[in-house]
């Protein structure tokens, strides 16, 4: 990578970063559950969550030890991750929502800002990809989908994300890290254990064909093993963990959460995909994946593009394998929904995996001078600023709406912000259900020095400004 590269990538970072430590989504079951399990590892290094649970029914209960004691349903590697900044801040005497929130700017926030960061630098190393287009995509995940809205809140689906990614781009050069990153992912989220699978699989089948390299990319250094070497300490502390909480090494949290499972259901929550549910995730307005970010049906044109030159194919079946895996275990979840929540929160994992189609279908159309590829660059760059403008509404007002609003984003979220009701969300970090009349429950920084309908302003400036910046400083 050049100097220059180097300072994008940089910029990219405080881009990005900025805007996700501009906003706090405020409380839920989720994230207070989260909260709640890095609160026990710092204050009392255990991971039950018997002292701090009263604000969330994101529970699990178990009495492994011969009494019971309640646990966060969910792995412990999101909490972990918090636990780091959390171990630096809490003995300042901070109010439980400053820490919260100064936790997940430190940890969802960082791992959502270095996802465009990954993106860019594996564009430009591997890709061969031009600065402008590796910058335009790197955007466009960042503030284009999902991933945006869930690097303000406490959930384990961005730094799951991130590490998913790194595994992903380090499989072929750094295997042994690649797993040491898949290992992270996997116990951040469940999921992620069948994507992890088939990242080894790739890398076996790369080791055995000669690792065909990316485009302007070398060839893999170490044996496909390192990958697997990398991950198995983690498998061994999520057995442990499990067998330790919940009385085996194979029982997941949310086995062990009765508000959750269903008799006859595999592992309590699965069963056959329904085509409600795959409608639901991907085109649907209630929980659409292409609905929230239409500029990812751009992935799709890149997979066409990827298999017509036939280049970069094992990535390719890497991405395809772990979105269909993704889609279709969720599409078979007793939850897929998410309950309240913005768009598919489970699948956000796979999200940043779409840029790399997404790169070459960009490099495609930049590539081509004629006047039909002009036209269809200008439609792209008008999706792309829709995906944008639906993730800055969607976080700017609440990016958990009630899973009872079918429609969450005409007839829940456009209308408040047209209104200039931002931060409506009335649960805490301390709070079981949201309380009436809650007003820093959430909020971004712009409500300390502004009126609330106008906070939004100097951040959507700083997003148009940097984005501009970077994409000029980038050149062709």
């Amino acid at each position: 990578m050049t100097p220059a590269d180097r300072r994008i990538a940089v910029g990219l970072f405080i881009a990005a970063f900025v805007t996700f430590a501009w906003f706090f989504s405020g409380g839920g079951w989720n994230q207070n559950a989260h909260f709640d399990m890095t609160r026990a590892i710092v204050e009392r290094q255990t991971f039950h969550i018997d002292g701090y649970r009263v604000n969330t029914g994101d529970l699990a209960w178990s009495n492994t030890s011969g009494e019971w004691h309640a646990y966060a349903n969910k792995p412990p590697g999101a909490s972990m991750l918090a636990a780091i900044p959390y171990a630096l801040i809490y003995r300042w005497q901070l109010s439980n929502a400053v820490n919260a929130y100064i936790t997940t700017v430190l940890t969802c926030g960082v791992c959502g800002a270095l996802i465009p960061v990954v993106i860019y630098v594996y564009a430009r190393r591997r890709m061969n990809a031009s600065p402008r287009t590796a910058v335009c995509v790197a955007l466009t995940i960042a503030f284009g989908t999902i991933v945006f809205p869930y690097s303000t809140m406490l959930f384990a689906q961005v730094p799951s994300a991130l590490f998913l990614l790194l595994a992903f781009v380090w499989l072929d050069e750094r295997p042994l890290l690649a797993g040491v990153a898949a290992g992270i992912a996997s116990i951040c989220y469940y999921m992620c254990i069948p994507a992890a699978i088939v990242l080894a699989i790739g890398g076996v089948a790369g080791g055995v064909a000669g690792s065909q390299p990316a485009v302007g990319g070398r060839r893999a250094k170490s044996p496909p093993l390192h990958f697997i070497v990398g991950g198995v300490p983690f498998a061994i502390f999520l057995a442990v963990y499990q067998w330790t909480c919940f009385g085996s090494p194979f029982r997941m949290s949310l086995s062990a959460s009765k508000n959750f499972t269903q008799e006859g259901l595999l592992l309590g929550v699965l069963r056959e995909p329904t085509l409600e549910a795959f409608w639901g995730l991907t085109f649907s307005e209630f929980r659409g994946l292409f609905f929230v970010s239409p500029i990812l049906l751009l992935a799709i044109a890149g997979a066409v593009v990827m298999i017509r030159r036939r280049v970069m194919l094992r990535e390719l079946a890497m991405i395809g394998a772990n979105f269909v895996i993704f889609l279709v275990v969720i599409a078979g979840f007793n939850g897929w929904e998410g309950g309240f929540a913005f768009g598919p929160r489970y699948l956000i994992p796979v999200i940043p995996l779409l840029a790399i189609p997404m790169i070459v279908a960009t490099a495609a159309l930049s590539g081509r001078v004629t006047a039909g590829a002009a036209v269809t660059t200008c439609v792209f760059a008008i999706v792309a600023l829709l995906s944008v403008a639906i993730q800055f509404v969607a976080t700017a007002v609440d990016p958990m709406p009630d899973a009872a609003i079918r429609h969450p984003l005409r007839d829940h979220l456009v209308p408040a912000f047209a209104r200039g009701q931002l931060s409506i969300n009335e649960q805490g970090i301390d709070d079981l259900v949201p309380r009436k009349g809650s007003a820093w429950a959430a909020f971004n920084l712009g409500e300390l020095f502004l009126p609330r309908r106008a906070s939004w302003i100097p951040i959507a400036l700083w997003m148009i400004s940097s984005s501009l910046w970077l994409i000029r400083r980038a050149p062709r």
